[in-house]
């Protein structure tokens, strides 16, 4: 009996308890979203999320770091941080770009004489566009995709079920399989990305520092590992929630259990 009434006091408000898992949706596709968007530009905290920064191992004396995002790319001269896609785009044009204070013709035009020479540049930019085409893959655009069909499904699926008379059931069983299989794919797509960004760029650190004569160190971006394991666990959380937005008898059957 306790157990009903704590049950009562719960479904009691039967539209906001129905409506609250719709939450849900905002932080999976800020996450998402954000991981996708890192190092594409230069406004808050987006030239923070990355997955693997680069920095040569022989010039330690002025730092000059390239990030790299699942699109885009950044690079720190020590005082100005520059971000822009690296898609199609040549390791020149690229370097100049994000380091403008070096000349095209290898000329050092920065105020420091310490800073890392333009071939070290070069080298930086030519591995990080090699990192973000060859091992981090679009796993994770594939996982927004997928969330978004699946929200697609799930919304033709309540409308089915809320007008079963004029619903055919060859159709609201492709909308109920669509909903289920979009948004379990979705979920199961995040999963892999955020252990293959965990996985890939912890290698990629390791093996960096194990090597004595390596000319570029790598460090793993902390931050975009956040984004995209929340972003895993709101959208399990989501596909739990599921079966309370489709089935409209849940709350129903929960009420009269409880003044039974």
């Amino acid at each position: 009996m306790v157990l009903f009434k704590l049950a009562k006091m719960f479904v009691k408000p039967t539209s906001t308890i129905r409506l609250a898992p719709y939450v849900l949706i905002i932080p999976i596709v800020l996450f998402i979203s954000l991981s996708l968007s890192g190092c594409l530009s230069t406004s808050p905290a987006i030239p923070e999320i990355y997955l693997v920064s680069l920095e040569s191992a022989k010039n330690t004396s002025t730092p000059v770091e390239v990030r790299v995002g699942y699109f885009g790319i950044c690079g720190d001269d020590g005082t100005t941080v520059r971000c822009q896609s690296a898609r199609n785009t040549a390791v020149e044009p690229l370097t100049n770009a994000l380091f403008p204070s070096f000349a095209a013709n290898g000329t050092n035009k920065a105020a420091n004489a310490t800073a890392a020479p333009p071939s070290e540049l070069r080298d930086l930019v030519a591995t990080a566009i090699q990192i973000e085409d060859k091992i981090f893959g679009w796993t994770l655009v594939a996982a927004g995709i997928t969330f978004f069909v699946g929200l697609v499904c799930l919304f033709i699926h309540k409308r089915h079920n809320a007008k079963p008379e004029t619903s055919k059931p060859f159709f609201r069983a492709i909308a109920r399989r669509g909903t289920y299989g979009s948004l379990c794919l979705s979920t199961g797509l995040i999963f892999a990305s955020a252990l293959a960004t965990l996985e890939a760029a912890t290698a990629l650190e390791a093996a960096s520092r194990a090597t004595s004569s390596a000319a570029i160190l790598m460090h793993a971006g902390r931050t975009i590992q956040v984004l995209q394991w929340m972003a895993f666990g709101f959208s399990l959380l989501f596909n739990l929630a599921v079966p309370i937005l489709v089935s409209a008898g849940v709350v129903q059957t929960l009420k009269d259990m409880t003044q039974a």
